[in-house]
Parts: C-alpha cells; sequence; structure tokens
C-alpha cells in the first residue's frame, strides 16, 4: 500500500477531528515571555527575547485540532523560539500542504525548519522538498510521500517516534530512509506512543504508552532544538 494512502486510511474520512485538551488550551496564554497570537491561517508563539534566527511552522496531524499541540510549540517559544502551527482545511494538512508560504511571505526571517506529526508531516517534506528557505525538516511518527525524494537535498533532518505507537505503519517509516538525507537522525522515544506528540487524549489504535505525555513532550523539545541548532551551525 502506498504510504501517503496507508496514513489517510488511519486518519479516517468524515469524522470529526480530535479536540485540544485544557493543557494545549492552557499553553495558548501569552505571558511575560511569548505572545500568543490567534489568526486566521495560524496561531503564532513569539519570544519576547527571541534567541534563534530560524522559525519553527509546524503541520498537525490528521483530524487532530491545531491547538492540540501548542504545549510543545509554546515550550519552545518560550526558550526563544518564534514558532507557528497552520490550520488546515478539516483539519488535513494535505488539503493545503503549501500553508507554510503565507508565513513565510509574511516574517522578515530567511530561513526555517518546517515539522509535522502524522499526514502533518506528508505536507513538512513536501515543504522542505519545494522551499528553498526550509533549512530543516522535524518528523514526528511520520515519513514522505512517495514522491517526495529528500535524499540529496543539504538540510537537516531528524525523525521521532514512540516505540509504542501502533498507529504508524513502521515498515514504510523504515523504508522512507531513502527519501531522506544520509545524514538523517533517527530518535526512539522509549515508551511513547503516536497521540502523545499532542495534546488530544487517546487516538483509535494507538498503543499504550509507558512514560508521561509530558517527558514525551519534554523529550522531543529537546530533540527540536538540537535540530535547530545544527540548522544554525550549518547557516554560519
Amino acid at each position: 500500500m502506498k504510504p501517503l494512502l496507508n496514513m489517510l486510511i488511519v486518519v479516517g474520512c468524515g469524522c470529526g477531528s480530535y479536540p485540544a485538551g485544557n493543557k494545549a488550551l492552557e499553553a495558548l496564554e501569552s505571558s511575560d515571555q511569548t505572545t500568543v497570537s490567534l489568526e486566521r491561517k495560524w496561531i503564532s508563539f513569539i519570544p519576547n527575547d527571541p534567541l534563534f534566527d530560524t522559525g519553527i511552522v509546524f503541520y498537525p496531524g490528521g483530524k487532530v485540532e491545531a491547538e492540540s499541540y501548542a504545549p510543545i510549540l509554546r515550550n519552545l517559544a518560550d526558550q526563544g523560539v518564534s514558532t507557528y502551527i497552520v490550520y488546515v482545511p478539516q483539519d488535513l494538512a494535505i488539503l493545503n500542504q503549501d500553508a507554510a508560504e503565507s508565513i513565510f511571505d509574511s516574517d522578515t526571517r530567511d530561513q526555517w525548519l518546517v515539522a509535522g506529526h502524522s499526514l502533518g508531516g506528508v505536507a513538512a517534506a513536501k515543504m522542505a522538498l519545494e522551499d528553498s528557505r526550509v533549512k530543516g525538516l522535524s518528523l514526528w511518527a511520520s515519513y514522505p510521500a512517495g514522491s517526495v525524494d529528500l535524499s540529496e537535498q543539504s538540510i537537516s533532518v531528524h525523525s521521532l517516534a514512540g516505540s509504542k505507537d501502533e498507529v504508524i505503519d513502521w515498515e514504510n517509516w523504515e523504508n522512507s530512509a531513502a527519501q531522506l538525507p544520509e545524514t538523517t537522525e533517527w530518535i526512539t522515544i522509549e515508551g511513547g506512543n503516536h497521540a502523545q506528540f499532542g495534546d488530544y487524549g487517546e487516538q483509535d489504535g494507538d498503543g499504550t504508552p509507558e512514560i508521561s505525555t509530558e517527558e514525551q513532550w519534554d523529550q522531543t523539545e529537546q530533540a527540536m532544538i538540537a535540530l535547530l541548532e545544527k540548522v544554525e551551525d550549518a547557516s554560519n
């Protein structure tokens, strides 16, 4: 089965989206460190004291409300990273895979890291291939569509997955190495699952996690900061 078709079957069609949980909604409040704005096309988390030149644009997973990913993106902003979560039609990133472009065009920075969870990672990988402003790619329980070949691209990439994830197609995840640069870092979050990258509750068919949601968020944030540092080192 083709990877993208497999992902579409996993998220289903015509069903309601998983709603954002309370911790995600709490992360949407501005503070002295970070200004949060909910716009028509995106959510922005802008640090009042930015420490990184590279910004992050994040694509949500299929049929998951964009706000569900606020905890990680907000925590990154609190560490000095300008981050955005795009809104996509019907909560399906593949219906607007170029959503990040409007953010790129509205911001003055000239380099970006794109990220995505599950089906959102498909869109992020396509953007990484097609827009030269993208210097880094972060895949969360995801892999590129079959037509997207990043193996010759000079970008920094990592691929994250929880060891208890029973939603992702592990064979496709492993086979996607041929479509990614040889320098791609493969990171397994031991005890993590599919849904704990966000705050939207349990996901149908997922495995039972052996670590807390907060621990999975923390490990993801650490990996994101490390990838950002690689991107910035490469640009200097």
